[in-house]
């Protein structure tokens, strides 16, 4: 199993599968932007705030679900990690679908269903 990535069947069936964090990071003037990181499928994250971009350091930080730990939490809101993927339909053509796996439970799983990720 990846780390950053649900398991599930929908791997069968998808393609450019990849998680991504979202949230408002604080600058150093204290205001508040939008901040994004794309996860690896594997690998430690310690993530962290440089005046409102986020950066992997070195190390590995607690997790919370799919939500990557690091001292950005102590200066970021709004924190959601969302699964994106090309997902097959049952009539073969692709689309685009998403899922909010912030407090997935890593013990499930996704499926693809007709072109949506799915929790099962």
């Amino acid at each position: 199993m990846s780390t950053w990535i649900p398991s599930g069947s929908y791997q069968l069936t998808s393609k450019e599968i990849v998680s991504h964090l979202y949230c408002e990071a604080q600058k150093r003037d204290q205001s508040w932007i939008p901040a994004g990181y794309n996860m690896p499928h594997n690998g430690d994250l310690n993530i962290a705030n440089i005046d409102g971009h986020l950066i992997n350091e070195p190390g590995q930080s607690p997790t919370e679900s799919y939500v990557p730990g690091g001292s950005y939490i102590l200066t970021s809101k709004n924190r959601t990690v969302i699964l994106s993927a090309l997902c097959q339909k049952i009539d073969q053509s692709w689309q685009w679908s998403g899922l909010n796996i912030t407090n997935l439970d890593r013990n499930k799983t996704v499926s693809n269903i007709d072109g949506v990720l799915t929790v099962d």
